[in-house]
């Protein structure tokens, strides 16, 4: 059955579907999800592979640094089923890389409207022909160009490629529409269809108290609750605060027959019967996608990865999701008993209701923690811990590494307090700059210090001191360790909103804290080497993962002379020097043949545990002849492809290799056979 007919008939199915399971039942969204104006009422669009009518992602899903911005479709762990054109258009651009989208086409249709088909196997032929055309002049392992003067022309429903696996994640078909201005919007918008008659489900709620003197419970931490359930709505129980609090929701939906949790499509939140919140995810654009950041409770995301979404709308958020209500979705509500009630639902109409009580109290002083029972006690955000050791260098020396951030304090962007202790808590402060003798304060269970007084501070910790300061948007800033080591200048669009960040050195690692600030773009790092680090080869910078301990390579050069380190960061934690010697190991070659085209391909397996491997460095020959080397990141191989390549009996792999240390391997296997 052809793929359009097929799913012609699947969208009637999921249309009869939706009539009858919301036979009686009132519309949840006032406006129902409208077309994109661009697209006529003519405008159809073909379900873009055979591989399955699976959605495994969907679009505005939480990902670790962006919105996801396309329907996934699922390939059932397998690759190498066709992909089609979901609209007749011209081939705009193509892009190979081991990294991101892997390989995908860029189709422009007539309205200037792109659809986007990523991770894919391979291209079309007349697509592979242009590709390989280009990259064989250079070997090039990276490819991405505009090839809208070749006139590739294809038909809706016409292939043009195979799912794949590249770039990023298991296979599947990544499936991404875009606006003639490049917004990506909600492929069900476009008007495909998949079963789906299960409402959201609600698995936690979030209270952030959101300013200085605010309290969830007594406590100046994220507060989490999880829901029961009577009569098929969720009920979170009752909660104390007092001062500014936001409420935030771990909200997700399922599809008929589908194992996979996608993002909601849409929030609301009333407070005693009115609006305060409504967001619903239509579009956005690129240079919005890192608002993520702003849209889910940040440190829980950082430490878990779980997508708590806002109901309140942070000042430096932009987004279109959200719906004018009069309220920007923060709760400073007046002394007495408020009931909330949140409603979530999927774009087919599907909704599900959920309930909290907040009994909000007048501002108080500092309060003994009491103890909690039942469903109300908090889950603690483990936002501010030490990092411990740093590791092991190439020597096997240990580096001794001292109390490298304030311990025992909740970090807020506008203000920090101490953890609930059953003691009072001690620090001292003195703003730089002043002409003042040092203030000291001493700050209680529950007492909030505001940040956004200081542009400089000093804050003390028993023995430790560190200085602190102030970033403002628009401003530039660069911070240095204690001894002028270390150096990171914070450009003018580094940070979304105001914060404060500080920094400390223990040779020959440094900390940037707290580290669950949210960048906006990069920030440039300058490390000075000592004579020793120097004179060493291999020497390069790493980011330890605060989850896992595992050190990450920074992107870095080195001065003409040797004696600094300069790179780009996206985030703040715990850096460190290390000293990478070993050249990747290359092992089992094995000559392989494509099922979708017959053509043969050689994989050579490479490993480098540190720096790892710099696939661009690659020479790849076959029997003496050069092809393109292909790097597979999440199967740690290179695979050597060539348009014209057969192989002999026997053949000569030859391979040379380095990581991002600069540390180079070569590598000869006699006599390999095809598999």
């Amino acid at each position: 059955m052809p793929a359009t007919v097929h799913g012609s008939m699947i969208a009637v199915m999921t249309f009869l579907l939706f009539l009858l399971f919301n036979a009686g039942i009132q519309v949840f969204a006032a406006c129902p999800p409208q077309k994109p104006a661009f697209l006529d009422e003519n405008t159809r669009y073909a379900w873009p592979t055979n591989a399955s009518y699976y959605m495994s992602s969907s679009f505005g899903e939480t990902r670790s640094a962006h919105f996801h911005a396309a329907m996934d479709i699922g390939t059932w762990g397998h690759e190498g089923y066709a992909v089609f054109a979901a609209r007749g258009g011209i081939v705009q651009r193509v892009s190979v890389s081991p990294f991101g989208y892997g390989n995908v086409i860029y189709l422009l249709h007539d309205d200037r409207s792109i659809s986007l088909y990523a991770h894919l196997k391979d291209f079309h032929p007349a697509i592979r022909q242009v590709v390989d055309s280009v990259r064989i002049q250079d070997y090039s392992a990276d490819f991405n160009q505009n090839l809208e003067d070749r006139q590739i022309h294809f038909r809706k429903g016409q292939q043009i490629g195979w799912t794949g696996s590249t770039g990023v994640g298991p296979p599947h078909l990544h499936f991404e529409l875009r606006t003639p201005e490049g917004r990506p919007f909600n492929p069900l918008l476009a008007g495909l269809r998949i079963e789906d008659t299960i409402p959201p489900q609600f698995s936690g709620l979030a209270i952030e108290p959101l300013s200085a003197h605010a309290k969830v419970s007594g406590s100046k931490e994220i507060h989490r609750l999880r829901p029961g359930t009577r009569q098929g709505i969720y009920h979170f129980g009752s909660v104390d605060t007092e001062g500014v609090v936001g409420l935030a929701v771990n909200v997700f939906d399922r599809a008929n027959a589908s194992n996979n949790i996608h993002a909601v499509y849409e929030l609301k939140m009333y407070v005693n019967g009115e609006k305060y919140f409504h967001s619903r995810v239509d579009s956005f654009s690129y240079a919005q996608s890192r608002q993520v950041f702003l849209d889910r409770v940040y440190p829980i995301l950082r430490s878990e990865r779980r997508g708590y979404q806002r109901l309140y709308v942070r000042p430096a958020n932009t987004l279109p999701f959200y719906k004018d209500t009069g309220h920007s979705g923060k709760l400073d509500l007046p002394p007495g008993t408020h009931e909330i009630v949140i409603e979530a639902a999927d774009y087919f109409g599907n909704r599900s209701k959920a309930m909290l009580e907040i009994r909000s109290l007048p501002v108080s002083g500092p309060a003994v923690q009491k103890k909690k029972t039942g469903p109300l006690q908090p889950t603690r955000i483990p936002s501010f811990s030490s990092t411990g050791n740093p590791g092991t260098g190439e020597s096997g020396e240990s580096y001794n590494q001292h109390r490298n951030q304030p311990e025992q304090l909740v970090w807020n962007r506008d203000w920090i307090a101490p953890l609930r202790t059953d003691d009072e808590y001690a620090i001292s402060l003195r703003t730089i700059g002043s002409f003042r003798d040092e203030q000291k304060k001493t700050l209680s269970i529950g007492d909030g210090l505001p940040l956004d007084a200081h542009l400089r501070m000093l804050l003390y910790q028993q023995e430790d001191k560190w200085i602190l300061n102030r970033i403002i948007p628009g401003y530039p800033l660069t911070l240095y360790s204690h001894d002028m080591s270390v150096s990171v200048h914070f450009h003018e669009e580094t940070f979304f909103e105001p914060v404060t960040i500080g920094i400390s050195h223990d040779n020959p690692g440094f900390m940037l804290f707290p580290d669950h600030v949210p960048f906006r773009r990069p920030a440039t790092i300058r490390v000075l080497l000592d004579e020793e680090l120097s004179a060493r080869q291999g020497v390069g910078l790493y980011q330890k993962n605060s989850r896992n301990n595992r050190l990450s390579h920074v992107t870095s050069t080195r001065d003409k002379r040797g004696n600094a380190l300069t790179g780009t960061i996206s985030s703040n934690g715990y850096y460190t020097i290390r000293i990478d010697s070993l050249a990747p190991v290359l092992s089992s070659p094995s000559i392989e043949r494509w099922r979708h085209n017959g053509k043969h391909y050689v994989t050579v397996n490479v490993e480098d545990d540190l720096s790892g491997i710099d696939y661009r460095s690659a020479v790849f020959k076959v029997n003496g002849v050069r092809g393109i080397a292909e790097f597979d990141p999440e199967k740690s191989l290179l695979r050597y492809h060539h348009p014209n390549f057969y192989p002999l009996e026997e053949n000569t792999v030859y391979l040379e290799l380095s990581d991002r240390a600069g540390n180079r391997e070569i590598r000869t296997f006699e006599a390999v056979r095809r598999n």
